[in-house]
């Protein structure tokens, strides 16, 4: 299934009924959004507590750039670190 919705200017996009009961999205949740290797944005349901805790933990647009930085580096380094 396949869908075309505007953006609004809070670049927002309304995730359609259909879509959210299949992946079991419920209002007031929380999904993860991530791009695919072929620059696809892929929307689905948070795997396990990591997940999670990377979408509560998320820098604020308030953290100073380099601030940001460093906490979307530290992120991403204990997402892929090697165990």
């Amino acid at each position: 299934m396949s869908c075309t919705y505007s953006i609004t200017s809070k670049g927002q996009i309304t995730i359609p009924k259909e879509f959210r009961e299949q992946l079991g999205l419920n209002s007031g949740g929380k999904a993860t959004i991530r791009v695919n290797d072929k620059n696809e944005i892929v929307i689905t349901n948070p795997k396990d507590l990591a997940e999670v805790r990377l979408l509560l933990n998320k820098p604020t647009f308030k953290d100073k750039t380099p601030d940001r930085e460093q906490a979307i580096g530290a992120q991403l380094a204990k997402k892929y670190a090697v165990n």
